[in-house]
């Protein structure tokens, strides 16, 4: 059977739509709910049995605050974000509190934490003919002391869960960092928790959502679309017709084989391939630890300690590497939880390692960071929660960022391709916002506003 007639008869068993919309995450939820508005007809396959893909809020009965598995915090401006959580009545509180860091002399306040960060990352030139990792720019620095050269090193790895030989230097000098905007270093939290943004954004379009359908095939020609699923059981479903298919899946599965990928046919542009090559998907394992009480905030901890500020710790951070050398709380909402981040330079041990021992490497990371005994640390955690985001077939990763020579990708995967297939995402944002959940709503929002402006 030739292709034409292959297409006739996917078209003869369809269910015809406006558009279809692949993945239930921020980003295809924004766009399928702005179709919606403007009157077009819209189905949103979703390979997982819940929305929100990368946001994933859980509430534990045993905890007076939601906890986060994936995406938790709004950075800087976020407008989108704004307009959801007003409309929504929903509430976002500034993290307010102290940072600390964990030295070889002890624990101590690092209230200038940005201020150094950026005595590395201003030396960041945007402006090179050609680009080059920022582990070779960070050797070519000269004049900047030790520590702050670590610091940029670890925020890199940390923030955005890059591998410093692969992270474009141009992407990090462009936006990598707050620089000295006291707005862009803000960051907030949904007191609700941003399974509640998801919510609000899902309503206009919950009876339009299929759960458990993995799209494997995308057949189209300028103006149609076909697109192909199966349940989790691998058992073929009708397949869906539209006249454009807005492409939400991470960039994890865009470039993956296998488990959750999607096939073009016929295969996208070597342009828009050659773009996705040029972005990473970046690697984190977080843990949120449960605990008896918030011990760190007691005057014992404070004694122990040398100093009586901790009960408004935010952050806290360790100079020495171990595997989860990030830590925060839950200030100023005040919760017996502590979450570490393990981000970009992942230990082989934990790759694949099971829940539980995922959960012991995070609480000895803790107890050196904290200078306590690990059996001291584990008589306080009640629980554990995490998810693995790397071995996930639907998410292949964290969150995306740029390669050496891919800082202008994010634009280029942007562009609608022949006016029929539109890739959005958080890696797709036009801003460059990669990581972000701003960045994922409006790539969403944008990907929509150009199918209706062809369909006019």
């Amino acid at each position: 059977m030739h292709w034409g007639s292959t297409w006739r008869a996917c078209c003869n068993l369809s269910i015809s739509v406006d558009a279809i919309v692949v993945g239930a995450g921020v980003a295809g939820l924004a766009a399928a709910s702005r179709l919606v508005e403007a009157g077009r007809t819209v189905t949103i396959l979703e390979a997982r049995d819940r929305i929100g893909g990368r946001v994933w809020t859980i509430h534990p009965e045993s905890l007076a605050v939601p906890v986060e598995l994936g995406a938790e915090f709004l950075h800087g401006h976020t407008p989108e974000i704004d307009g959801v959580v007003r409309n929504a009545g929903l509430r976002v509180v500034d993290i307010s509190g102290r940072r600390w860091i964990k030295t070889r002399r002890g624990l101590a306040l690092f209230d200038d934490f940005w201020e150094r960060l950026e005595r590395t990352m201003r030396r960041l030139r945007d402006d090179r003919a050609h680009d080059r990792s920022f582990a070779d720019a960070i050797a070519h620095i000269h004049g900047v002391a030790p520590f702050d050269r670590t610091l940029a090193t670890r925020y890199v790895e940390g923030f955005h869960a890059a591998d410093i030989t692969r992270i474009s230097e141009r992407s990090l000098a462009e936006g990598g960092s707050p620089g000295g905007d006291v707005r862009e270093r803000r960051a907030g939290r949904v007191i609700e928790g941003y399974g509640a943004v998801v919510t609000a954004l899902a309503a206009p379009v919950l009876d339009r959502i299929r759960l458990g359908a993995v799209a494997t095939r995308i057949r189209w020609r300028r103006g149609r679309v076909v697109v192909e699923s199966r349940d989790h059981a691998a058992g073929s479903l009708p397949p869906l017709k539209g006249r454009a298919a807005i492409v939400t899946v991470p960039l994890g599965v865009l470039q993956s084989e296998g488990m959750g990928a999607i096939e073009f046919d016929p295969p996208l542009q070597a342009s828009v391939r050659t773009a996705m090559s040029e972005l990473v998907m970046g690697r984190v394992i977080r843990v949120a630890l449960q605990l008896d009480r918030p011990f760190w905030t007691e005057p014992a901890f404070a004694r122990r300690a040398g100093d009586d500020r901790f009960d408004t710790m935010s952050f806290l951070q360790s100079q020495q590497r171990v595997p989860f050398a990030v830590w925060w709380t839950s200030y100023p909402v005040r919760a017996p939880v502590l979450v570490g981040w393990c981000g970009g330079q992942i230990p082989p041990s934990l790759i694949s390692a099971t829940q539980d021992d995922i959960a012991e490497a995070a609480i000895d990371s803790l107890a050196t960071v904290l200078d306590m005994a690990p059996r001291a640390v584990r008589r306080h955690v009640v629980a554990a929660f995490t998810h693995d985001w790397i071995g996930d077939p639907f998410s292949r990763g964290a969150y995306s960022y740029a390669g050496v020579n891919g800082d202008t990708a994010p634009q280029r995967l942007a562009k609608p391709i022949q006016n029929t297939i539109y890739l959005a995402g958080e890696h797709a944002d036009e801003e460059g916002r990669n990581g972000t959940v701003h960045g994922a709503i409006a790539s969403g929002r944008r990907a929509a506003d150009r199918v209706l402006r062809s369909m006019r």
